[in-house]
């Protein structure tokens, strides 16, 4: 049996070590949960034309996919939103996680304005720090007037510039920028400038940067090839696609003779980047498939929710002065 010395030595001993323990657990850096990111194209109805979605049945999707665990995101950011349906998908949002939220939303957005983008975020995880639209950057356009004499649209901005915010998780006070699109369809020109402009603010903007939504890049899965929007944003490696496994077609797009065949099978237009530092947040993304989605109908949208999902590194340490 130890003496009383030796057994004196022993709870010191051991004393110190929870001491050192306990301090080391102190000094260990914040390292924040995984985040989810949840972008969808909810489909707009275009003013004067017949319906083709209901916000109110999208809005009750939007309460199931974000109070279930597997599809549970703290951002949201939603393309072709109109004006008067922003506080429907807020609310939504809110009522899905169950939390407080803040949002922003686009003042651009093409058929008079009427699919905008809006952004909300769970308030104890992020805090939105300011926004701006890229309507040019570096001399490249991102967007354009319509200039038809005798139009009642002329003078409108005819597309849908690209919604930035630099938004700070709390628990770690990283910051991180938010790249929210809709890159235009029709326009192909313009399209290709939209990913030429993302490219150069990308390579001009430092810190993390991560860009969601409808970029309507056309990637087929045979070819795996994009069109010219992909290739002129991803040239140089700058952007990196978090690529989904397996891949699954986003879009419904019903053939004219026969609605209940797709036009463009096998291809997807929604999409997240990642640049800088974001790139080493060990992010990936999946392309949720609920059933019946597909093919839509004139009350649900003709895109699928896209869902990415981040690790946040730990900050550094302070540096003792």
């Amino acid at each position: 049996m130890p003496s009383n010395s030796s057994q004196s030595r022993i709870v010191k001993s051991l004393t110190l070590a929870a001491v050192v323990a306990v301090g080391t657990t102190a000094l260990q850096p914040v390292s924040a949960e995984p985040f989810r990111l949840l972008a969808w194209n909810v489909e707009s109805n275009r003013p004067g034309s017949p319906p083709t979605s209901d916000p109110q049945v999208i809005a009750g999707q939007l309460v199931s996919l974000l109070g279930e665990a597997a599809t549970r995101a703290q951002v949201v950011v939603l393309s072709e939103v109109a004006p008067e349906d922003v506080h429907t998908y807020r609310k939504a949002v809110a009522r899905g996680l169950g939390a407080d939220v803040d949002f922003l939303t686009s003042a651009s957005g093409g058929f008079r304005d009427a699919d905008s983008l809006l952004v909300v975020v769970d308030k104890e995880r992020f805090e939105i720090l300011d926004a701006c639209e890229l309507h040019r950057f570096a001399g490249i356009r991102g967007n354009f007037n319509v200039d038809d004499e005798g139009s009642s649209e002329q003078g409108r901005v005819r597309a849908r510039s690209p919604l930035v915010l630099r938004l700070r998780e709390r628990e770690t006070a990283t910051e991180f920028r938010l790249v929210a699109v809709h890159l235009a369809r029709g326009e192909e020109e313009l399209r290709t400038d939209q990913g030429r402009m993302l490219l150069a603010w990308a390579k001009a903007t430092p810190g993390p940067l991560v860009a969601a939504g409808d970029f309507n890049f056309d990637w087929d899965f045979h070819t795996r090839r994009g069109n010219g929007g992909f290739d002129a944003m991803t040239a140089g490696g700058t952007w990196e696609w978090l690529e989904p496994d397996p891949l699954i077609d986003s879009n419904w797009a019903g053939d004219r003779d026969d609605p209940s065949r797709d036009r463009y099978p096998d291809s997807i237009l929604d999409f997240v980047f990642v640049a800088h530092e974001a790139r080493s947040w060990n992010g990936e993304s999946r392309v949720i498939v609920r059933p019946g989605d597909f093919p839509d109908d004139e009350t649900t949208s003709d895109h699928r929710p896209i869902l990415a999902t981040f690790e946040l590194p730990p900050p550094r340490p302070a540096q003792k002065p």
